[in-house]
């Protein structure tokens, strides 16, 4: 069985600011890291080589600069074994639409996978269209906001998240799955004390040259998105505490505050 993970890098943005003036995320002095929806999805891949009978081989495939080089090899050293690098200006300013066209000749220049996976959404773009994209255009059935699978009797018991519960829904290969963030625990760069493998492995360079891409859907020229406007969300107003020192005594401001907003009458 051949899987491949899709992964992405982006900027670590638990402690991200915003630009007043221009809007944009203030990139400087920001790490880098992986996906963390990805790593959901690398953690399922490694759970189902566990589960089934057949041999498993799990690659990694990013579209990045060669600084990505470093993040492949932490997912080789979590249980991947291949690993490949799509990379070149060309490729820069890309949207969801010119991504997924990427990506999924990308894939298919590699091999026939039965599963790909991916994150159900990144941090930086947060549109979730990614996997869902490659899926149709690689003619394979697709299974959003995964937050379990399982292997039972030749086929996948798949459960999804769809907000006000849980779906259950089998499946057989070939799909591509998008994982929920927080769905499952990461995997750990250290369980499997392959360090050195890690070092050591080819990283596969991939090029739009070299897969033959159309140079007219890729970048900035093959993205039909076009961003207008864009700007940081307004800041919550603080709320007021009310100790008056007992209970009638808070209850009479309440009632006083929503009396002069207008709210009671």
């Amino acid at each position: 069985m051949k899987i491949l993970l899709l992964m992405k890098t982006v900027p670590d943005t638990t402690n991200a600011k915003i630009d007043p003036e221009t809007n944009n995320l203030i990139r400087d002095g920001i790490k880098t890291i992986i996906n963390p929806s990805d790593l959901c999805g690398l953690k399922f891949a490694l759970n189902i080589s566990e589960q089934v009978e057949e041999d498993v081989q799990i690659d990694v495939l990013t579209m990045g600069p060669p600084s990505a080089e470093k993040f492949l090899r932490d997912c080789i050293q979590m249980g991947a074994e291949e690993a490949y690098l799509l990379e070149g200006l060309e490729f820069r300013g890309s949207d969801t639409i010119a991504t997924s066209y990427a990506l999924a000749e990308a894939a298919k220049s590699i091999c026939d996978y039965d599963i790909i996976f991916t994150g159900d959404q990144t941090t930086d773009g947060d549109t979730g269209q990614v996997g869902p994209q490659i899926a149709e255009r690689l003619g394979m059935n697709q299974v959003t906001y995964l937050c379990d699978i399982n292997y039972r009797d030749g086929e996948f018991e798949v459960k999804r998240n769809v907000g006000t519960g849980v779906e259950t829904v089998k499946l057989s290969t070939p799909f591509v799955a998008t994982a929920l963030k927080g769905s499952v625990n990461k995997p750990s760069k250290f369980a499997l004390n392959r360090d050195e493998i890690a070092k050591e492995k080819e990283i596969h360079v991939l090029t739009a040259s070299s897969l033959g891409l159309d140079l007219d859907k890729l970048g900035q020229k093959g993205s039909l998105t076009i961003v207008k406007d864009l700007s940081a969300p307004r800041k919550s107003e603080a709320g007021n505490m009310i100790d008056t020192g007992s209970a009638s005594g808070n209850i009479k401001e309440v009632i006083k505050i929503l009396e002069d907003k207008k709210i009671l009458v």
